[in-house]
Formats: structure tokens, C-alpha cells, sequence
């Protein structure tokens, strides 16, 4: 008899699709709906009633939900689609705890990760901090089968776990390939980032640097940390280009000082002769491009990660199917001011 992952491969989707399908759970496009009811009437597909049985027998697990500097504007709209999966899939059994921190701090994302802990989760999602007492919290929960989504910023651990969010370091060569057709002849940039705590920051710095590196006359003048402050932003902004006057470009390598950034050009007068790009269609950046600031920005699918992010923990825990890629990334997507 044909099986779930047979019709999966057929139908050319994952396992998880063909199980919304057969038993009535979650959305699936209307034409891959159509093709997994013919795949199995076609092949004549019964459901395996032990399995079956033994899915219905799953007492509501809980996934844990945590998300540092959930106040900054990029983790809005990945809030939302968390929140939106979370109610839909609540009515089949998936229950959500939820831990919403503010700013970057690793104490308080190890007590959330021992919170959970003691609430017997089953899953958690977390955007992770790169501090050791947080990788370690994090490799214990998984040692001690409890099953880890990093969203939006992965961490680095041989411990298996998934990740869901855009490739950084291919982020960060974009993010200098744009600025170099945006801006002819030499390019001296100035470049804020969140700071060494968040690793897919770093990666993006690193993707950047590599591919403006290999431009000629082209370099990084200076580089400051803002921690997601868009105050911290201003300041160093405005210190990077009175001791580099040669700064003639911008890259904002995390959205979070984007309004930091855009004010302190304004404020030196040069906020029409910078070539500025940046991360994410926060309403500061979109803000700053309708005013001519910003050139252009790279857009990462926060509301796209947040929704694969709990089908995967749905998936996993409800239907009792296994994640069929260890990251699940997001495109890299240009936005300029004609199509925000």
C-alpha cells in the first residue's frame, strides 16, 4: 500500500502537507490540495489506524515561545504570525507558552529556557543569544529531547536542532553588491551592527566586508555596535563621520538603528549624498526611504518565518512528523521605494 511519503514524493510537497490534507488540519494551497486527494484515490491510500491512534493519544503539548528584544519593530510582524499559528493550531490539541523579553539579555533568556523547562515543554522556539550559558541551556533541552526551532538567528551548537530564517552571510554580499551598483567609484563605508551577541549579525558583516573587499578602491572605514538602539545608532553615527570624513556609504546591518542612523545623516547634512543600505521594511526604514535617505533595503520574510517556525513545532509534535531540512531559509529579497 502506498504511504504518506510516497504521495508526498509524487506530489512533489513534504510529508506535513500531505498529512494537513488527509487529516483536515492547518491551510494548504487549493491545487496541492487537489493532487494529494487524487495521488491517493488514484493509488488507493488507506490511513494506518494504529498511527492514527497513536497521534489522537498526544495530551496537548506545549511549545515554547521566546523572543529576546521583542519590542524592536522587526519581531512585529513575526509576533503576529506566531500568535495567528499558534490560536489556528490550538484547536488541534498544540498549546503555546509564551515568554516575550525585552532587549539582549542572556540571564533572562536562560530563565525562560528553565521556565519552560519546568512546564514540561515539548518544543521551543527561540531566537538565541550567542552566549555560552544560553547555547548551553539550549543543548540540554535538546540532550533531553525536547525539540528546538532557532527563529531568525541560529546558534552555534553540533547538537541537532532546526533553524528558520534568511541566510545572513549571503545577506551581508548582497547587501555590498547593491551598494556597489547604486554607487559608482570608490566606496568607503560606515557600517552599524547589533553587536557579537547575535550570530547571524555577524555573519552578515562578515558576507558583507567579503564582497565589498573583493571591489576596488572599496573598504569599511568604520564599524560601531548599536545593540538594536536606535540612540546608540545616532551617536555613533555621528562620531563615525566626524573621524571619517571620507565615509561616502552606509550599511545598516540590523534594522533596529536604522532611525538612529537615517536622523544623524540628517543632522550632518548628509543624508543626500550617502548612499544608505539597510535591512528590513520596518516603518523607520520605509519612513527613511520615502524621505530619500535610505537607497534600498534587504527584506527577510519576518511573517514567513514566523508561520513556518510553529508549523514545523505543529508538525512535529501533533502530527508526529519529523522537519525534512535541518534550516529552512527565507530569500533575500531587495525592496527599493517602488515596490515597498
Amino acid at each position: 500500500m502506498i504511504t504518506i511519503k510516497q504521495i508526498a514524493e509524487i506530489c512533489g510537497v513534504s510529508r506535513g502537507t500531505v498529512d494537513r490534507v488527509i487529516n483536515g488540519r492547518g491551510k494548504v494551497k487549493e491545487e496541492k490540495r487537489a493532487l494529494i486527494l487524487q495521488t491517493m484515490e488514484k493509488y488507493g491510500y488507506q490511513p494506518n489506524p494504529a498511527a492514527r491512534a497513536l497521534v489522537s493519544q498526544r495530551q496537548s503539548p506545549i511549545v515554547g515561545i521566546i523572543i529576546s528584544a521583542s519590542e524592536i519593530q522587526f519581531f512585529a510582524p513575526v509576533i503576529r504570525a506566531l500568535r495567528k499559528a499558534a490560536t489556528y493550531y490550538e484547536r488541534f490539541g498544540l498549546r503555546a507558552e509564551w515568554h516575550l523579553l525585552t532587549g539582549y539579555s542572556a540571564a533572562d533568556q536562560s530563565a525562560a529556557i528553565t521556565s519552560l523547562r519546568e512546564k514540561s515543554v515539548e518544543a521551543i522556539i527561540i531566537n538565541p543569544i550567542s552566549e555560552p550559558n544560553v547555547i548551553q541551556a539550549l543543548e540540554e533541552c535538546i540532550h533531553n529531547d525536547i525539540f528546538v526551532i532557532a527563529l531568525n538567528n541560529d546558534f552555534a551548537s553540533d547538537s541537532p536542532h532546526v533553524y528558520v530564517g534568511s541566510d545572513y552571510t549571503a545577506g551581508g554580499r548582497t547587501a555590498a553588491a547593491l551598494l556597489r551598483k547604486l554607487r559608482s567609484g570608490s566606496i568607503h563605508a560606515g557600517v552599524i551592527y547589533s553587536g557579537v551577541r547575535m550570530l547571524g549579525h555577524m555573519h552578515r558583516v562578515e558576507g558583507f566586508r567579503e564582497r565589498l573587499m573583493a571591489e576596488t578602491n572599496c573598504s569599511i572605514s568604520a564599524m560601531a555596535a548599536s545593540f538594536d538602539d536606535d540612540i546608540k545608532a545616532y551617536e555613533n553615527t555621528l562620531e563615525m563621520l566626524e573621524e571619517h570624513p571620507e565615509i561616502n556609504a552606509f550599511f545598516i546591518a540590523t534594522s533596529g538603528g536604522a532611525h538612529g542612523v537615517s536622523q544623524a545623516l540628517v543632522k550632518k547634512g548628509r543624508s543626500k549624498e550617502i548612499t544608505v543600505v539597510s535591512f528590513d521594511i520596518i516603518p523607520a526604514v520605509r519612513n527613511a526611504m520615502q524621505s530619500g535617505i535610505i537607497d534600498a533595503a534587504i527584506y527577510q520574510h519576518p511573517r514567513r518565518q514566523g508561520q513556518v517556525a510553529m508549523q514545523i513545532a505543529y508538525d512535529r509534535l501533533i502530527s508526529c512528523i519529523e522537519p525534512t531540512h535541518s534550516k529552512y531559509m527565507m530569500a533575500n529579497e531587495i525592496r527599493i521605494l517602488e515596490n515597498l
